[in-house]
């Protein structure tokens, strides 16, 4: 297994991997989205690959805070390939998020994940990384059309 940053030439290998996320998108919508994400200078993507196969991925940006003065980590997305779950690459990524957030002096790192029942595995695994479940998150769509709940 391979764990680095994402180049653009991955962006054509993206697609099953956000559907598997939960949320389903065209390719060219895709790429575009990454296309954008990439030139983002806070913004951090790791993939995993294993013999030359895109097998997960993890997104993450560098933010500041208002409530403490050093900058911190949110992932925003990680995924596993369905037919490469529980091998340990989710771990790896994880940990790769971890390894980049103290060589850019963050103090911690945060994620959302949701409340259903479908997320209860995800919980599991965060609090077998060490993370504490802290908080609720709440959203609302700002558009007509757009009815899936995050």
């Amino acid at each position: 297994m391979n764990i680095r940053p994402m180049i653009i030439e991955d962006i054509n290998n993206i697609d099953v991997l956000i559907n598997q996320l939960g949320y389903p998108s065209a390719n060219q919508k895709i790429q575009e989205r990454f296309n954008k994400i990439l030139e983002l200078p806070n913004y951090v993507t790791f993939v995993a690959e294993i013999n030359g196969e895109l097998v997960g991925f993890v997104g993450m940006c560098k933010q500041t805070a208002y409530e403490f003065d050093d900058p911190y980590v949110r992932v925003l997305a990680l995924v596993v390939h369905e037919d490469y779950r529980r091998k340990n690459i989710g771990e790896n990524l994880m940990f790769a998020v971890e390894d980049w957030a103290k060589k850019n002096d963050c103090i911690a790192v945060i994620l959302n994940s949701g409340n259903r029942a479908e997320r209860n595995a995800a919980h599991n695994f965060y609090k077998k990384l060490g993370y504490i479940g802290k908080s609720t998150g709440f959203s609302k769509s700002l558009t007509i059309n757009d009815v899936q709940q995050t």
